[in-house]
């Protein structure tokens, strides 16, 4: 009878940002664990395989299911078999800043329930690893928008309903490209931002200058989250939550418009483009003074986004203009690299991938997935 790998990793979500880059740290390093990714549909895992190398094609057996659908997602447990112990590694989310809280709900809290019915069907030493946010928590929190809210609820029921699989939540902050090459597979967080300035040069943008905006490169955030599973597969005891932040060494929002603006100068520079302008920040109540000015007065020399576009963006961003709360680091094994070493490589690699055109773009905005 075949007893099944010693240890099975099944990571949903191996798509996104950070699933991607947990399946390339388990990659590079030696074999400890088979590797099972689930993806949504055909055409999501068949574009992970076209950017993938052969050594993470070499060690993902992919699946593809609709998490949304229960039965559906319970049937995996009888097509994998057995195995000696199990973690199941739960990254898919839904990661839009601006869902409604009926689709926030059904893709992080209905999805996690489904997932951990899979896990809890699965038997035997079976842990549940749960992907969070660091800009969220469970308790004493004001969520900003249907992300953080729910990626909480979903937090609360694991601890509530399904003690039995041992839940340990990992939490990251938003994600950039790696921190040498800048490759990553989704462009959320503060890549809308880019396109913003990319596209259109605002003179002016609103927010707070010294509030923290806590981003982490993807490869360090994958490093994390494969030694904690690590440490879990082998020790099987009880491990603390890691939090996968920079705390106090992010940048403050004007370091981080200045060194995106500068980074973005260098990219079009290489590419023979004219450098963008110099953004600067205005407090929140002066940015809407000048807005119904210029629009009471009809300046035009000013050059600004369609007025439409650009409060929607706004709109999203302003929460964490205003309010800069994140969990501190917690849990990790080293902290994250300096954010002046990442930025640049994380502008290059998004700007490299960028159509050259005119006109708005319809801009997603979103955490970490």
């Amino acid at each position: 009878m075949n007893a099944g790998p010693a240890v099975r990793l099944l990571v949903t979500g191996i798509g996104g940002a950070v699933g991607s880059g947990l399946a390339n740290a388990l990659a590079a390093a030696p074999p400890w664990a088979e590797v099972v990714g689930v993806f949504s549909g055909e055409r999501s895992r068949d574009a992970f395989w076209e950017r993938s190398s052969e050594a993470v094609r070499t060690r993902i057996r992919p699946v593809v299911r609709d998490l949304a659908d229960g039965p559906a997602t319970l049937s995996l447990a009888g097509e994998l078999g057995p195995a000696g112990r199990t973690l199941v590694v739960h990254a898919a989310a839904n990661v839009s800043w601006t869902a409604s809280l009926e689709g926030a709900r059904r893709g992080n809290v209905e999805v996690t329930r489904n997932v951990a019915e899979l896990a809890r069907a699965l038997g035997g030493d079976t842990r549940f690893v749960y992907v969070s946010s660091a800009y969220t928590a469970v308790e004493g929190w004001e969520y900003r928008n249907t992300y953080e809210a729910t990626k909480a609820e979903a937090e609360r029921l694991l601890r509530s309903d399904y003690g039995d699989l041992r839940p340990v939540v990992f939490s990251c902050s938003l994600v950039v490209g790696h921190s040498r090459t800048g490759a990553i597979s989704r462009f959320h967080g503060i890549y809308p931002l880019l396109g913003l300035i990319d596209r259109y040069e605002p003179p002016l943008l609103p927010g707070g200058r010294d509030r923290r905006i806590d981003i982490v490169p993807v490869d360090w955030v994958a490093a994390e989250l494969a030694a904690l599973l690590s440490r879990l597969a082998h020790g099987g005891g009880p491990e603390a939550d890691v939090v996968a932040s920079s705390g106090q060494s992010a940048p403050r929002l004007e370091e981080l418009v200045a060194g995106a603006v500068a980074a973005l100068n260098r990219a079009r520079a290489h590419a023979e483009r004219p450098p963008v302008r110099e953004v600067t920040l205005v407090p929140f109540r002066r940015w809407e003074f000048l807005r119904r000015s210029l629009d009471a007065w009809q300046v035009r020399g000013i050059p600004m986004p369609p007025k439409a576009f650009l409060d929607r963006l706004i709109g999203v961003y302003r929460p964490y203009f205003e309010d800069d709360r994140v969990l501190p680091p917690t849990g990790t094994v080293r902290p994250c690299p300096p954010w002046t070493e990442f930025l640049e490589p994380a502008v290059g690699y998004w700007f490299a991938r960028q159509p050259v055109r005119g006109g708005g773009a319809l801009v997603r905005t979103g955490g970490v997935g």
